[in-house]
């Protein structure tokens, strides 16, 4: 039974948003591969044509800040230059043209005062956390916000 338990919990799809430090907002996510194929079918989108796209949202106006667009194997992104006292939300989907985005996930809430972060949902830490070695190269994929 705990054998199943853990396959489970390790298909769980999110979307997680975390403040950094003041203007930096970090988003790490976990999406099936099988669920992405499903909508593209669903869709008619072929797999060559999928654009994984992220949208910062400002949670008051609902109104979209910044839009990045993702390669295949990215599975986090740092949004840098936001308003240290703004209060925001994230959404993966997929667009199906220059127009038409499809969500797919939706973060939890970031609110921010000041320095301090207040979270309307606590966010887990992805599964990899603890794995980390600090004699890793890590890949410079931060995106910037520009004004």
């Amino acid at each position: 039974m705990a054998e199943r338990t853990h396959y489970i919990n390790e298909l769980h799809d999110h979307l997680v948003a975390r403040i950094l430090t003041p203007g930096k907002l970090f988003v790490y996510w976990q999406l099936q591969d099988e669920k992405v194929r499903f909508i593209c079918d669903y869709f008619y989108i072929p797999e060559e044509q999928l654009i994984k796209t992220l949208r910062l949202y400002d949670q008051n106006s609902r109104k979209v800040i910044h839009e990045v667009v993702l390669r295949h194997d990215v599975s986090s992104w740092l949004f840098k230059g936001i308003k240290p006292t703004g209060n925001y939300y994230v959404e993966l989907g997929i667009k199906r043209s220059t127009e038409k985005f499809f969500p797919l996930l939706k973060s939890n809430s970031v609110i921010q005062h000041n320095d301090n972060q207040l979270k309307a949902e606590k966010p887990t830490s992805p599964g990899w956390a603890g794995k980390v070695s600090t004699y890793t190269y890590y890949e410079n994929l931060e995106g910037s916000i520009t004004k």
